[in-house]
């Protein structure tokens, strides 16, 4: 009797072995197909985003005032500047050589 137990138990375990890793395998191959399922759904998601951001095209918005009068507002030039820019600014060509030309009138005098 302990014999055919012992029997009975030896040849259930590698069956119990073999269910699980079957179980395991067919967990892996669902797992694979969700994420391929997820990932051909996030592809067209992109698709479709892309596509509605292509058509829609921005409408240009003008508003004008009916006494077509403007307003001017000063502005800080040091305002949208980075601190670098700030730093190493360079005037313009134009403004050097037109301080350069009142140098030279000016030393002229003297």
């Amino acid at each position: 009797m302990k014999k055919q137990v012992l029997i009975a138990m030896m040849t259930l375990i590698p069956m119990t072995s073999f269910a699980k890793v079957a179980d395991f395998g067919s967990m892996i191959s669902e797992n694979a197909a969700a994420q391929k399922e997820l990932h051909h759904a996030v592809r067209d998601n992109l698709q479709d985003t892309r596509e509605v951001a292509k058509s829609g095209a921005r409408e240009k918005i003008v508003i004008v005032e009916a006494t077509g009068t403007s307003y001017n507002s000063p502005t800080n030039k040091e305002f949208m500047r980075f601190a670098k820019e700030r730093t190493a600014a360079e005037p313009a060509a134009k403004d050097m050589q037109f301080d350069r030309l009142a140098n030279e009138i000016r030393n002229m005098d003297q």
